[in-house]
């Protein structure tokens, strides 16, 4: 069903092309008629879709709305018969008038930016008008000034009366016998010295670290790591107890600025988890946290 319907789609279209180019031929020249319609139908034949004929179509009709006013019926002369046996026809007399559809879309073209041109000055003056009582000149009003009277005579005589301030002064206090001797026994007095600080007990501390049967590097170097030859030192905190097991989750102190060899360094970490040395103080070990580094690095 489908398929018959696009058949007959594509049939209607192309009838409508050749109802089409048949009329725009008729509407030419009686010299040129017959031999645009050949043309144009052995051009719509070549077209492969139905779209593309209709648009074919179409364009042939405003080809003869232009041949129509460019070159008017009545002055088209008759095809000389050398020209005929030549094979093409030769125009001897063409005229195209004073108002053609080329000179006239000229025209209104440039009508339509002189209109414009004219619109935009006409706004910029409107625009720029300044109303007239807005510069007209106003006088202005005298300001009364204010009367000073001042007296006649001015005495003589001036009494400046100035008040006692009422600060409580504090009696000078001169020193006596009694003072003097006073300060004399006491720089008579010998200088004893601080006693010594005893020093107290100073605790031998040894930092802990990776013990016997710690895992090896080599065994959690990332893969990927390895491929892209990433190498560095990832220093990861752990916290161990006496018995060189881990008591808390090791985390990473400085990294060696890549993810994957941090992620491994962590794992190794957890890996050695009862392999590791217990820091001592006195010789006696003891719980405790300390940073360890480790290296990643490519034999070569």
């Amino acid at each position: 069903m489908s398929q018959r319907n696009e058949r007959s789609t594509q049939a209607e279209s192309n009838g409508v092309s050749h109802w089409l180019i048949h009329h725009a031929a008729h509407r030419a020249p009686e010299s040129l008629s017959s031999r645009l319609e050949e043309e144009w139908l052995a051009d719509l034949g070549s077209r492969a879709s139905a779209l593309s004929r209709l648009r074919f179509a179409v364009g042939c009709c405003w080809a003869t709305m232009v041949i129509v006013n460019d070159c008017p019926r009545s002055r088209v002369p008759e095809a000389s018969p050398v020209a005929a046996a030549r094979g093409f026809i030769t125009l001897a007399d063409r005229s195209f008038g004073y108002f053609s559809l080329r000179s006239g879309t000229l025209f209104l073209i440039a009508g339509l930016h002189a209109a414009l041109f004219y619109g935009l000055i006409t706004l910029s003056q409107t625009h720029g008008i300044v109303p007239s009582s807005i510069l007209e000149n106003r006088p202005l009003e005298d300001v009364p000034r204010a009367k000073v009277t001042l007296p006649q005579s001015l005495p003589k005589t001036w009494t400046i009366t100035v008040p006692k301030p009422e600060v409580p002064v504090r009696p000078v206090l001169v020193p006596g016998d009694e003072v003097t001797a006073k300060a004399r026994e006491e720089l008579a007095e010998p200088y004893s010295p601080p006693p010594a600080v005893i020093p107290t007990h100073v605790v031998a501390r040894v930092a802990g670290g990776p013990g016997a049967g710690f895992p090896d590097t080599a065994d959690f170097y990332p893969s990927q790591s390895i491929r892209l030859e990433e190498q560095g030192v990832s220093t990861v905190r752990v916290c161990v107890d006496s018995h060189g097991r881990l008591s808390s989750d090791p985390t990473t102190v400085q990294g060696s600025g890549s993810t994957r060899l941090d992620e491994g360094a962590l794992r190794l970490a957890r890996a050695g988890s009862g392999h590791y040395r217990a820091t001592t103080e006195d010789g006696q070990p003891v719980n405790s946290c300390y940073p360890v580094g480790i290296r990643f690095q490519l034999k070569k």
